[in-house]
């Protein structure tokens, strides 16, 4: 993402107070909203949709309108991406009534209740907004907990969660607490709620008459868990397999409340998957990453491991240092982000090598660089650079001019090696501060015949 420096474009008219003090009032609508607003689900949905809009206004706040534009174009793709995820594939819901505890709490009030992932792929993609498939997948099984779309003309909730009882075909009578299918009693599994009865209310599956006992095909029978507070399938009829959402995968909110209804955090390759990952993020949060790199015009493009702690320890997610160790040498292959007010956005990372150290003097002659009147001969990689290549607005070296000849103290001049960004390093955009390197290069660890544990200079 960038833009002309000599025509850096004009920054976006919104003050970051507009985006602060809008962020703060969604905050107050999703903590405090409830003890001003009960029962409106809008309020807390309203918060939201502030909270977001305020972190974008903040962000917009410090960008050229060019800025914006990109920003925009990547946010549109990673939220048509989200949309279809959650079309398709998975989306969460809140559980709205009591009608499924204790297996799921409802609560009708803002922000309390359970959340839980559904699995909107298991049984088939819906059209959007329609109560038809486009393609069916796996059939509802007995005992399912499914989100389906209410078969009842203006219904108190349009979305229900309940649990599959009476599968299509089947005559199914309900006595004594006991659910039958065709004359045989149902035994309940493990992870029923112990002590489960249904009581005898409603008709369907309560009259023996078979409009109100045969499940028809493509339809099922769904009940809640808490059979005495619950309206559902005895009351409005069988359920159209089109009607089904998804199956109820998990409770992901409250996290005390955490449960797998589908067995997959049982299985073995689901543990493997999850210390994979949890191991992959703390190494790529707090200590290093991976870069791909060319090492001189016209070379192979090897990987490097880019170690944050050989420079220090910065805070995550901040451009914030706790404290600084190990400053970087000539020569090193060094992760960083261009000065502020260049040609590219603060969230660019570039790689270069440190050419100059604080303090030295440089100048560009014949293509080679000079560090205080002579060759670099302390790091031969970037004596043997070859800096011909012509440079937008490449200043820096190439003047007397002590402002653009002599590094400045806490700053770098740092050169690329790269073909793709070779027009974009120091004698374009200027002193790096160190404050703005991420970190130094310290292996190549792909492809495994470059594969070197300590880069030379």
């Amino acid at each position: 993402m960038t833009t002309d420096s000599n025509n850096p474009g004009e920054k976006l008219p919104i003050p970051p107070f507009l985006g602060i003090a809008t962020f703060v009032v969604g905050v107050f609508l999703l903590t405090w909203g409830p003890r001003y607003v009960s029962q409106r689900e809008w309020v807390w949905w309203t918060g939201i949709v502030l909270s977001g809009v305020g972190i974008v206004l903040w962000i917009f706040s410090g960008m050229t309108r060019r800025q914006a534009i990109e920003w925009s174009k990547s946010g549109a793709i990673a939220l048509l991406f989200a949309l279809a995820f959650r079309w398709a594939v998975a989306e969460p819901y809140r559980i709205p009534s009591g009608s499924m505890m204790p297996t799921l709490w409802g609560d009708e009030r803002i922000g309390r209740g359970d959340r839980v992932f559904v699995n909107k792929w298991v049984y088939g993609v819906r059209y959007p907004f329609m109560n038809e498939r486009i393609w069916y997948g796996k059939l509802p099984q007995r005992w399912d907990i499914v989100v389906f779309k209410s078969v009842e003309e203006n219904p108190l909730h349009s979305t229900l969660v309940k649990r599959v009882v009476g599968l299509p075909g089947e005559r199914i009578h309900i006595e004594n607490g006991q659910v039958y299918a065709n004359g045989q009693p149902l035994e309940l599994p493990g992870f029923m709620p112990k002590d489960q009865r249904y009581t005898q209310d409603g008709i369907y599956g309560v009259r023996t008459e078979d409009e109100f006992s045969v499940v028809p095909p493509g339809h099922y029978l769904v009940m809640g868990d808490n059979s005495r507070s619950s309206r559902d399938g005895r009351y409005f009829g069988w359920l159209p397999n089109e009607h089904i959402v998804g199956r109820v995968a998990s409770i992901w909110w409250p996290p005390q409340s955490w449960r797998d209804f589908t067995g997959f955090s049982q299985k073995l390759w689901w543990k493997a998957l999850v210390v994979i990952t949890s191991v992959w993020l703390i190494v790529r949060i707090f200590i290093g990453r991976s870069w791909p790199y060319h090492p001189l015009s016209g070379a192979k493009r090897f990987h490097l491991f880019i170690s944050f702690l050989s420079m220090g320890l910065r805070i995550p997610f901040t451009r914030w240092w706790g404290v600084h160790w190990g400053a970087p040498q000539r020569g090193d292959i060094v992760l960083y982000h261009p000065p502020a007010g260049g040609r590219f956005a603060s969230d660019v990372v570039l790689a270069g090598r440190i050419a100059a150290l604080p303090g030295e003097k440089i100048a560009i002659e014949k293509g080679k660089l000079l560090v205080n009147g002579g060759p670099p001969i302390d790091a031969p990689p970037v004596a043997d650079l070859e800096l011909n290549k012509t440079q937008v607005d490449a200043t820096f070296g190439r003047t007397r001019n002590k402002e653009f000849s002599q590094v400045p103290a806490g700053h770098y001049f740092i050169l690329s090696e790269e073909d793709e960004t070779g027009m974009y390093d120091s004698r374009s955009l200027g002193w790096v501060p160190r404050k703005r390197l991420l970190g130094k290069a310290l292996s190549i660890w792909w492809p495994p015949q470059k594969w070197e544990l300590r880069i030379r200079n």
